[in-house]
């Protein structure tokens, strides 16, 4: 409603002078907030990183996968088509209306690279199956594949195809979903491996005419299994390998320009877990912390790193699979964990490989895989967040339009506000950047006074918030550059007030805005 008055007066202002051939100026003051923001530490708690204590003190439970290997990069079955054909070993045969002639079993490879599988469950996928019936009469085909069972039932279905030539047999189409299915890969005598059988049985039409087989008719059916994935799989997978160098980039660190903090009580636990029964080796090759505006990497040490240490196959079966683990320990008396967390990275990279079987086929083809089967890397830590800032310099860059029209308005003066309520155990000094449409700094503007660090109420577990009213002085030369100014990068600067580190609680924030507040000369 102000506005509109103001426009109003404004414009009837302009009419009444509008006939004056002298010169008029005036100043007024223009005061717009230009940046809101906040950082709440309760933003990050109940993320798998942060957690609230009884006493509301802050800790850190961290509990992250770092990488997972799927179930399917383990055991997987290619896509494969199995074909089954019949012809008479006689010259002809005249078969009469429900007549059964053919019944016939055969068995079909499916080519892996080392994998010698006995069993499988398929958690989905499909069987395309397609049927020729050479005959002058409609034909009961039934497909089914022995040793392919879902609750005790083998995998069959029957289809009724049209008659045909040799040289136009009919031809019938089916497409059958196999999850749950579980394929006996032993073959008939079951003492094989990967081998799938096929049984075919063709009858003729009940109801339909006499007709004469010849061996020059051809029944075939082929069955194209596509895209099978499994749950469960058992047999001997072949020595697999997994190696890899992870990159994790945390963009809010980023913004850490400079200066150092202090942690105390830390711990670390790197996991290496194995959830298939089958024999491994692992082996962590680099785990660093790269600061790139300070162009700083730390390499954490643990005296087991660079080593191939063995990995036991998992213990149980389904649902009471237990997944065996690798741990490697660190805490902030033990090896470099402190400066490894104290240099503020912004990325970080592990380096890793994991081997499955490295000593060959020694489960005698008893290795298995279930549907909580996996292989991974995790980060654990349990510590109170208690952070001491030494300089510690944290920037953003917010954007900024001041929409001027030089011919009637210019900023002559004045100033910026900061007016900011903190509830976080620190001290900060702020700057101001202003910065042009490339991002250039054209002026830096230092506040005049600091932002008080809050009080720690440890009794009640919170901090008592402090407000602060901090000031940037805007002279002449100044106030000029704000029509090229695109954007306006705010730097904080953090101090502990404690020697010693400080306890974060869960009210822990700190919250401002930036006002203009600017004379405006008007010239007419």
């Amino acid at each position: 409603m102000k506005t509109k008055v103001f426009l109003l007066f404004f414009s009837t202002f302009l009419l009444l002078i509008g006939c004056r051939k002298d010169q008029t100026s005036w100043n007024t003051d223009w005061v717009v907030p230009i940046i809101n923001d906040s950082l709440l530490i309760v933003d990050y708690v109940n993320d798998s990183s942060l957690a609230v204590n009884p006493d509301q003190s802050i800790q850190v439970v961290l509990d992250r996968k770092l990488f997972d290997i799927d179930l399917s990069d383990l055991v997987s079955i290619p896509d494969t088509t199995v074909e089954q054909t019949f012809q008479l070993q006689l010259q002809s045969l005249i078969v009469n209306p429900g007549f059964t002639f053919i019944n016939e079993v055969e068995e079909h490879s499916f080519v892996f690279d080392e994998m010698t599988l006995l069993e499988a469950r398929i958690k989905s996928g499909l069987a395309s199956v397609r049927i020729e019936n050479p005959v002058a009469t409609n034909a009961i085909f039934e497909v089914s594949l022995p040793g392919v069972t879902k609750n005790g039932a083998v995998f069959s279905h029957s289809q009724v195809v049209e008659g045909g030539t040799q040289a136009n047999p009919g031809v019938g189409f089916l497409s059958l979903d196999l999850s749950g299915y579980t394929v006996d890969m032993r073959g008939i005598n079951g003492n094989l491996y990967n081998l799938l059988q096929s049984k075919l049985v063709v009858t003729s039409d009940p109801e339909g005419q006499q007709v004469t087989i010849t061996n020059q008719d051809e029944f075939k059916f082929e069955v194209s299994f596509e895209n099978l994935k499994i749950d469960y799989g058992r047999g001997y997978f072949g020595n697999l390998i997994f190696t890899d160098t992870l990159t994790t980039e945390i963009d809010e660190l980023r913004k850490v320009i400079g200066g150092n903090i202090e942690i105390d009580d830390l711990n670390l636990e790197l996991i290496v877990s194995n959830g298939i029964k089958a024999s491994g080796q692992a082996n962590i090759t680099l785990f660093e912390s790269v600061n790139n505006n300070q162009n700083h990497v730390v390499s954490l040490t643990h005296p087991y790193f660079g080593q191939h240490l063995n990995l036991n196959a998992a213990q149980g079966m389904w649902e009471t699979l237990t997944p065996s683990e690798l741990k490697f320990l660190f805490n902030n008396t033990s090896g470099n964990l402190k400066d490894f967390f104290e240099n503020l990275g912004d990325e970080y990279n592990l380096g890793y490989s994991i081997e499955i079987n490295p000593y060959g086929n020694s489960s005698a083809g008893n290795d298995m895989v279930f549907p909580k089967s996996s292989i991974g890397v995790a980060l654990k830590a349990d510590f109170p967040l208690k952070v001491g800032a030494d300089n510690l310099i944290i920037q953003d860059t917010f954007k900024i339009d001041f929409k001027n029209d030089n011919k009637l308005i210019n900023v002559h003066s004045g100033e910026f506000v900061l007016k900011s309520i903190n509830t976080f155990p620190y001290g900060l000094d702020v700057e101001l950047d202003l910065l042009d449409e490339e991002n250039q700094v054209m002026k830096s503007l230092v506040a005049q006074g600091s932002i008080t660090a809050a009080s720690t109420n440890s009794s009640l577990g919170f901090h008592d918030p402090v407000e602060n009213e901090v000031r940037f002085i805007v002279d002449e030369a100044t106030a000029k550059l704000l029509t090229d100014t695109k954007s306006i990068l705010v730097r904080a600067k953090f101090k502990s007030t404690f020697l010693n580190n400080n306890t974060i609680y869960s009210n822990a924030a700190f919250k401002f805005v930036l006002l203009s507040h600017l004379k405006l000369k008007t010239t007419l």
